[in-house]
């Protein structure tokens, strides 16, 4: 359970990010945050994860302060940012088998596991390619592919600009689809995007936002 009370984040103090936020997600909620660019959805997004420190108000994650919940042990979250961070120098490889080195796996299955990965969602062709020079799209399949090494308890997904060619939109779309179906159910999924079409099909919440307040919800079985 994720539960944000009167949650206040702001950047300077003439302009509120977010502002009065209440907001409480239950396991198994797959909720989208919809809204123009600087609406806050973003915003929302890393204060979830801890990435930027509110100036009021409380967040908890299962009944816990954020700032007591440790990520490595209590909760698996995952976030699909705008901008993912690699080792832009190393292959798309090399930079999965770190992420599963960093969580403790035994060094003879990590390239295993990364390999695997790669061919579940359909870019082991890019295994030997420097991350630094891959496009976009190409880009956003590896971190989404990262992501499914390991199960998650939370999923934020960032929004990311969508390509002028439908097939690769397909791609990219149909990946993230994939990655939120992962593992179980009662996974607790938060999609930020302006355009809600692409995930109708997958969520239960819809909650649009305006200029860092929740404008409105609706709800569906």
């Amino acid at each position: 359970m994720i539960e944000l009370k009167n949650v206040y984040l702001g950047y300077n103090k003439e302009y509120y990010a977010l502002f009065d936020i209440n907001l409480k997600f239950q396991k198994g909620d797959r909720a989208v945050l919809v809204g123009e660019n600087g609406s806050g959805k973003t915003s929302l997004l890393r204060v979830i994860a801890g990435l930027e420190k509110v100036q009021k108000g409380e967040i908890y994650i299962d009944n816990t302060p954020l700032k007591n919940v440790d990520f490595a042990k209590d909760v698996s979250l995952g976030y699909l940012s705008s901008k993912a961070i690699f080792y832009e120098n190393k292959t798309v490889l090399k930079n999965l088998m770190w992420a599963l080195k960093i969580r403790g796996e035994d060094k003879d299955i990590q390239e295993k596991k990364a390999l695997e990965v790669l061919k579940d969602y359909n870019i082991e062709h890019l295994k030997d390619e420097k991350v630094g020079r891959l496009c976009k799209s190409d880009r956003r399949l590896v971190q989404i592919a990262r992501l499914a090494l390991r199960p998650l308890d939370i999923l934020l997904c960032d929004e990311f600009d969508l390509q002028e060619d439908n097939k690769i939109t397909e791609e990219l779309i149909n990946a993230q689809k994939k990655l939120i179906n992962a593992d179980h159910k009662d996974k607790i999924v938060i999609i930020a995007c302006e355009n809600v079409s692409h995930f109708k099909d997958i969520i239960n919440r819809e909650i649009k936002m305006v200029s860092g307040s929740i404008e409105k919800e609706n709800k569906s079985e």
